[in-house]
């Protein structure tokens, strides 16, 4: 008989790629379609379900990724202005009139950072544009490795934001209920097929017709239980 396994455990990802494999095993076996074959059709729904909402989760994961690195560059521009700032404090300093050169260019641009995310990159755009006509003043004040580090930080953000710009695009006419929500649906189907297959295969007379279905899908549940099982994710096999 097929092994149950704990689909609790499974990670949302994991959860679709298992019932979409074990759709599979029991579409290449199509074990009594008169009465099972509206049951597989349910269990392919589910499957398109999960797939539109593990797609709009990936976009709210992208959004929180863009927004906490949109966040970070504002750190990042505090760091270099009040790096510099630091320099300016002490006239004895002997970086204090290069450090007066590289804060003009910071209050040139402006604080970027209350402004709009769009405008927030081209004033950073901007401003890294400024100080690489300064490098050798940056370099002299030690201020290089936050130039960059800011740099790389605004670029991020920019690829993340367009990134996020098409994900909301395609996702906009998308009225999908959560993946919790869908997993719910999807369990008692599958359920219901592996119960109905394992009520043939306890059958004698059925028990040979059924050693591939009940070989494969034991071999797929075993991939998924000893995946949980090594994250320390505790399975049951009922």
């Amino acid at each position: 008989m097929i092994n149950k396994i704990n689909s609790n455990n499974l990670r949302n990802p994991e959860h679709f790629q298992f019932i979409g494999s074990a759709y599979a095993i029991f579409l290449k076996y199509n074990i009594d379609p008169e009465n099972l074959g509206p049951v597989y059709a349910e269990l392919a729904i589910c499957l398109d379900a999960e797939e539109t909402a593990l797609a709009v989760e990936r976009g709210n994961e992208k959004i929180r990724e863009k927004n906490d690195a949109d966040s970070y560059r504002d750190k990042l521009h505090g760091k270099l202005f009040n790096y510099v700032k630091s320099i300016i404090y002490d006239e004895k300093d002997p970086r204090y009139d290069i450090a007066q050169r590289v804060m003009k260019v910071l209050k040139e641009v402006g604080n970027p950072t209350q402004l709009a995310e769009n405008t927030e990159s081209a004033m950073l755009t901007t401003l890294g544009n400024k100080l690489e006509a300064h490098r050798d003043e940056v370099d002299a004040i030690g201020a290089r490795d936050i130039v960059d580090a800011l740099m790389e930080a605004n670029r991020l953000f920019i690829a993340l934001e367009k990134e996020c710009r098409e994900i909301v695009a395609t996702l906009q006419t998308v009225k999908s209920p959560s993946m919790s929500v869908v997993r719910k649906q999807t369990d008692p189907v599958y359920r219901q097929i592996v119960n109905a297959i394992n009520g043939y295969a306890d059958l004698p007379s059925k028990k040979e017709a059924y050693k591939g279905v009940v070989a494969e899908m034991n071999t797929l549940v075993a991939k998924y239980e000893n995946s949980m099982s090594g994250r320390g994710g505790k399975s049951e096999k009922k």
